[in-house]
């Protein structure tokens, strides 16, 4: 049930404020109007009442059509609640004194019975609403229950008021008037009515929000202002004594007023609403309708304009929609291609595969995928109208509208990118033949300068050696000078032994004269000597028994990664460990050291990675490098060893 806003409140509260100070006006000249007898008194009640019977008969079509199967207790409650009270009424309007056939005082008194009955049962209903119990549904079939039952207590209550009014407490008597017991039935409704005004003020008040969630709208505010208009006019009402004082005519006017507050706060709210919800509702639908029309302007005007290619086609393989783009790919108009089969852009040998493949497509239900026949490519072939050939890449998605299915394909000719990748992976292939081609000379220039360090230079320095050592023996070289070939020979010593030691970092010659597994046992050797780091290595010589070429590149491998470990790891132990088998070389090199993270593993400047990475890729092995943070740092690689490439043998 909708609460009225603050707004309406104010309003009925200065109208029912007014309506007092008025009403306090009247009354406390009651001695003086009650002198005033209102001409045609009684057309005028007939027609005050009569208006509030229409009122409230339309109070009942609305609560009754408020709901469908299921109707809500209080739209059942308030229908026959204000039907019967129409009906009592009705029949308090014919039965009033004067109408034909009721002249004397017992038919004022069945008239005014009739009217307390139908105003009590306004003013309960009103009270009801205002102390607002729980609102449960209620279907048809008890509906009409409820309604029929109150139709049947309104017979029976007529028929005796009718037939039986001296069963009744009197309440009106010749040259009296108003009986005691009908004022004081008066006073019990001012009573009743005040309470449920200023429950449904406080009510507006708490809750100044509505419920759009019930069928039913009610203006609370109005139903103040009808309460408390209803309680002034029973005041009205206890003070007259004749029948065409005008008392009775201003007491019906605010019932009628009254009325007209319950006719606005029920029926008027609820055809109001269903129309300005239908309004509102057509508004909606306008601006939606505008908005759909502005983006299919929108999207028709990116379709247009769009760089790629996009063509719709049916299940049947017929381009339904063609932009601009996909035609001139294909050297087409626009119109030459809508209504066209796909096969028509499409080479003759991919048309049966690319017709299964959409198909099957469409039965996986799939939203989108890359058309290509590798992952590497992505890419199918078009064909142009002149019958050239070209590369296309291309996405395809489905849509399911009205039970026909349509898929829907966006591509770019990719020609030049195809051409630019062919040449990528050329410049990449010459890349890595010439960084072969590099380490190959600079192993042989290696060799050779340790080849002509330790046989010319190395031989140099050990004649000399040899000569000081024949100078030391002379007995004419005096004790100063003694000391100075002393001198001389241990710098000459020095000398020898770096020179070895350089010519070994350039090429070892164990490598050459031992073999590999030689060359590491001395490497490991020189590690731990010079570095201070225990150093184990897991093979045996059978293992490494290799070509040159794969010797040399396994043995700078292990030497880059001991070299990194000695500069970077900060490791104690370093492990490392071969195992062959008949197809491949595998072997790992661990230590515990600090760990790499993970950015550093990908710098731009980790040469040294790097180089251990293009002789694996040149030996055409796997490189796999994984380290933890505080635990160390695993370097693991597999070398095949059939079938070695002409590049590989040129190391």
């Amino acid at each position: 049930m909708t609460i009225s806003t603050p707004k309406e409140l104010k309003r009925a509260s200065w109208i029912s404020f007014s309506l007092f100070l008025l009403s306090c006006l009247l009354w406390s000249n009651r001695e003086q109007l009650s002198s005033f007898q209102v001409p045609a008194a009684l057309p005028l009640h007939t027609a005050l009442e009569t208006a509030t019977i229409v009122i409230f008969s339309s109070v009942f079509i609305v609560c009754w059509n408020a709901f469908d199967e299921i109707r809500k207790q209080s739209s059942v409650i308030l229908a026959v609640a204000f039907l019967c009270t129409a009906i009592f009424g009705f029949f308090h309007a014919i039965s009033f004194q004067g109408m034909p056939g009721f002249l004397n005082a017992i038919d004022m008194h069945k008239s005014l019975s009739f009217w307390l009955v139908s105003r009590s049962i306004v003013t309960a209903t009103l009270f009801g609403l205002a102390i607002n119990f729980g609102d449960s549904p209620v279907s048809r079939k008890k509906s009409r229950a409820v309604l029929g039952l109150g139709l049947a207590l309104t017979i029976v209550s007529s028929a005796i008021i009718f037939l039986k009014p001296e069963y009744l407490p009197l309440s009106y008597a010749q040259d009296i008037g108003q009986t005691q017991f009908k004022i004081n039935c008066e006073i019990i409704l001012i009573a009743f009515n005040i309470v449920t005004s200023i429950l449904l003020f406080l009510q507006v008040r708490s809750f100044p929000l509505s419920h759009p969630g019930e069928h039913l709208q009610i203006k609370r505010a109005h139903l103040f202002l009808a309460s408390s208009m209803m309680a002034m006019s029973e005041v009205y009402f206890s003070l007259y004594v004749n029948t065409n004082e005008i008392f009775v005519i201003v007491g019906h006017s605010f019932q009628l007023l009254s009325a007209i507050a319950i006719y606005r706060s029920m029926v008027a709210v609820n055809i109001q609403v269903p129309y300005a919800t239908l309004s509102e509702a057509s508004k909606q639908l306008e601006a939606t309708t505008e908005k759909l029309i502005r983006h299919k302007k929108r999207l028709a005007g990116i379709i247009e304009t769009a760089i790629d290619g996009i063509i719709t086609i049916d299940e049947n393989h017929q381009m339904i929609m063609v932009n601009p783009a996909a035609a001139a790919f294909f050297g087409y108009t626009v119109e030459a291609l809508t209504g066209a089969s796909l096969n028509q852009v499409i080479p003759g040998r991919h048309r049966n595969a690319h017709g299964s493949h959409v198909k099957k497509f469409g039965e996986t239900g799939a939203t989108r995928r890359k058309m290509g026949t590798s992952f590497e490519d992505f890419y199918v072939t078009g064909l142009r109208s002149d019958g050239k050939e070209f590369p296309i890449e291309a996405s395809i998605s489905s849509l399911m509208e009205n039970g026909q299915l349509y898929y829907t394909v966006i591509f770019r000719d990719i020609t030049e990118r195809k051409i630019a990748k062919e040449k990528l992976a050329q410049y990449h292939t010459q890349l890595s033949q010439l960084s072969t081609a590099l380490q190959s000379i600079r192993e042989e220039e290696r060799k050779h300068i340790a080849r002509e360090l330790h046989d010319d230079l190395g031989q140099l320095l050990a004649a000399l050696r040899m000569d000081l050592s024949l100078l030391q023996r002379d007995k004419l070289v005096t004790e100063k000078s003694k000391k100075t070939l002393d001198s001389m020979d241990q710098l000459i010593l020095t000398s020898i032994t770096t020179l070895r030691r350089i010519a070994t970092d350039l090429r070892p010659r164990a490598l050459d004269e031992g073999g590999l597994f030689f060359a590491l046992q001395t490497l490991k050797k020189d590690f731990s000597v010079r570095h201070g780091i225990d150093c184990e290595l897991v093979a045996n010589e059978e293992q490494l028994m290799l070509d040159d070429a794969h010797s040399t590149a396994i043995f700078r491998i292990v030497q880059e990664s001991l070299t990194n470990v000695a500069r970077h790891a900060k490791a104690s132990e370093v492990q490392i460990e071969f195992n062959r088998d008949d197809s491949s070389l595998k072997f790992s090199i661990n230590d515990n050291g600090r760990g790499i993270e993970e950015e550093d593993m990908h710098k731009s400047r980790s040469f040294g990675l790097v180089g251990m990475r293009e002789r694996v890729k040149a030996m055409h092995g796997q490189f796999d490098l994984s380290s933890v943070t505080g635990e160390g740092t695993r370097l693991e690689i597999s070398i095949p060893l059939v079938g070695e490439t002409s590049v590989m043998k040129q190391l």
